[in-house]
């Protein structure tokens, strides 16, 4: 988690990077990876590995 919670900030300050050097293909790709990582960190915190719980 301690990993992955650094990789949002380095993707915080890229996307902020990227804005100010107006790419919007560099900043799109980033927004994009970081919701993918957002995405996954909500899904473990709602059902954490190892516990059983039915999501259908």
């Amino acid at each position: 988690m301690q990993e992955r919670l650094q990789t949002a900030v380095v993707q915080h300050d890229q996307i902020i990077e990227a804005i100010e050097r107006r790419d919007t293909v560099a900043a799109g790709e980033i927004v994009r990876a970081h919701m993918d990582l957002s995405r996954r960190n909500m899904a473990e915190f709602v059902a954490p590995q190892g516990l059983d719980v039915a999501l259908a």
